[in-house]
């Protein structure tokens, strides 16, 4: 019997302890690059954007650093696959990606030769015309690259690499049919940020 009651009491106080752990849903509080840049396997990607205040259907334009961090060159294609995945404000996630390719024969002209320490700049781009949340979006960028089946390019970086997190602020978007009274970009974003946001460099 007195097992019992320990076996009861040791029940009660697990449901007390899950009762009292309330899960919290992780919300953007940064702008800009949140840290030096992410990757996988000797490849390195750095997420950045020369504007960080966007109105909703302007497209927030990235610049996507992929960089050779390994002791090694390797070939990688001048225009890899590219996906982008984002946390609105308010905690909920959203994305976009091409189909992925599982193998590819990539001819030399499609590729470059990257040393080691060596940069490949490439453009991204997210619409948010259909957008409908305001606030700090939080984005990260994707590389996918198929399994190279053409021998001559050896050795070659294939699989996936994801970027630094990136914060945006996604402003309202701008309607002004009689050209009167409408904010700045830079005014609104001072009007709505304050000092309560962190901002960081990239």
């Amino acid at each position: 019997m007195q097992k019992m009651y320990c076996a009861a009491g040791l029940l009660i106080m697990f449901l007390l302890a899950g009762c009292a752990s309330v899960s919290s849903t992780y919300r953007p509080q940064t702008i800009g690059a949140l840290d030096e840049g992410r990757g996988n396997d000797g490849l390195l990607l750095k997420l950045g954007a020369d504007e960080t205040l966007v109105p909703i259907g302007t497209p927030v334009v990235f610049q996507v650093l992929a960089r050779n961090v390994s002791s090694h060159a390797f070939w990688i294609p001048l225009r890899p696959q590219q996906g982008f995945f984002w946390t609105y404000a308010d905690g909920q996630h959203d994305f976009f990606v091409f189909d992925r390719e599982t193998k590819r024969y990539y001819a030399p002209q499609e590729c470059i030769l990257l040393q080691p320490g060596q940069e490949l700049l490439l453009p991204g781009l997210v619409a948010t015309h259909y957008f409908d949340k305001t606030g700090i979006t939080e984005f990260m960028a994707e590389l996918a690259i198929a399994r190279n089946i053409n021998p001559a390019l050896n050795p070659f970086w294939s699989g996936r690499a994801f970027s630094n997190p990136f914060g945006v602020w996604i402003a309202p978007m701008i309607t002004n049919k009689t050209g009167l009274g409408a904010k700045s970009p830079a005014k609104a974003q001072r009007a709505v940020l304050g000092s309560a946001v962190q901002t960081a460099a990239f």
